[in-house]
């Protein structure tokens, strides 16, 4: 112990500098090395944890992909229309659909030569087989008259019996000639022809001021010409949406021994403008305006025996002669009954067209 005294002892003071300088190295490298040993860890722990917010937030974002897949496939999927009954029971069932799904048509590419602007009435929610009452109405709403089809359906138009089946099972029915088969308020409702049409319509206008005919036989366009191009609207049977037609149920007309065959699937529509490739309508089951090709209303016009209804102011002429034949006529017995349209005269062609056109046409 003495000797290392004296070994310290000789020690100059400059090495216990050199000393202290060294020791004081040491420790601060010592507190270096424990300080980085300590926070490595932590960077580790930290950069382990980056990979499992990645992860998380993919997972999130790719759920919402795979749930929205289900309703899409859902709503491509379609309901199948209900099968109908089987059998022989009375009466029997409109054969085709009385609301034919809204056909979705791009605007023609050409202007239409001649349109009326004729008030539009749909017929899919009050009226599902009341197409020829509907376009009636629109024809008589067009000269400023003020009837509904409810009033027109109700008081003006003669309705009948769909066709039933006798106990043999035998098809009888009234003739759609004469009567509306059905109601049109339902939707197993059937139809009419013109002729039932004139005669309704006959009951509720003035015919001091209007006249309706029927006309049979006539193309589209000799239509047009003789009543479009002078702003009279024409009622046409036809077929729905212009589908190719056939031929339906087959029955007795009671009463005869005549048979009638239904063409379906009829309907009745408004014909009001056209151009070079087609014609207009104010179509009940589609809109107002509505367009179809040419040939497509040629072909169903011609499958229902090319019939079709015109109402239309009489010309002025025509009117003073009635009133002064009115005012000679003596008074009868039964306070002067109003002379009826005959059955030709129903029937006829053609409809002189006035020389005025009608100025009290409402707008819609």
């Amino acid at each position: 112990m003495e000797s290392l005294r004296q070994k310290l002892n000789k020690i100059p003071k400059k090495g216990w500098v050199a000393i202290a300088i060294s020791l004081a190295v040491v420790v601060i490298c010592t507190v270096l090395t424990v300080v980085f040993m300590r926070q490595k860890p932590n960077q580790a722990a930290l950069v382990a944890e980056i990979p499992t917010e990645t992860v998380t937030q993919s997972t999130s974002e790719s759920t919402p992909e795979e749930t929205t897949t289900v309703p899409e496939s859902t709503s491509e999927t379609t309901t199948k229309a209900p099968k109908k009954p089987v059998g022989t029971t009375a009466p029997v069932e409109r054969e085709e659909p009385a609301l034919p799904a809204k056909i979705e048509k791009p605007k023609p590419p050409v202007m239409p030569k001649k349109l009326l602007n004729v008030p539009f009435i749909d017929q899919r929610q009050k009226y599902p087989t009341g197409c020829e009452s509907v376009a009636a109405v629109m024809a008589m709403q067009y000269y400023g008259m003020s009837i509904t089809p409810e009033q027109f359906i109700d008081k003006y138009l003669d309705k009948g019996v769909t066709p039933y089946r006798d106990a043999n099972g035998d098809l009888f029915g009234d003739d759609p000639r004469k009567v509306f088969l059905g109601n049109p308020y339902s939707k197993k409702g059937w139809g009419c022809w013109a002729p039932v049409i004139v005669n309704g319509v006959n009951k509720c206008i003035d015919q001091k001021k209007f006249a309706v005919r029927a006309v049979y036989g006539k193309s589209i366009d000799e239509l047009c010409k003789t009543y479009i191009d002078n702003d009279i609207p024409v009622l046409i049977w036809a077929t729905q949406n212009m589908a190719s037609a056939e031929n339906g149920k087959t029955w007795y007309i009671t009463g005869t021994a005549e048979t009638f065959t239904w063409i379906r699937p009829m309907h009745c529509l408004l014909l009001v403008g056209y151009d070079n490739g087609g014609y207009y309508f104010n179509d009940s089951l589609q809109a107002k305006n509505f367009r179809y090709e040419k040939a497509e209303v040629s072909a169903a016009y011609n499958a229902l025996h090319c019939q079709a209804v015109v109402i239309a102011p009489k010309p002025p002429e025509e009117t003073a002669t009635e009133e002064r034949t009115t005012d000679a006529a003596p008074e009868s017995s039964t306070g002067g009954e109003q002379t009826e349209i005959s059955e030709e005269q129903t029937t006829d062609t053609t409809l002189t067209v006035p020389s005025t056109v009608p100025q009290n046409v409402p707008s819609t």
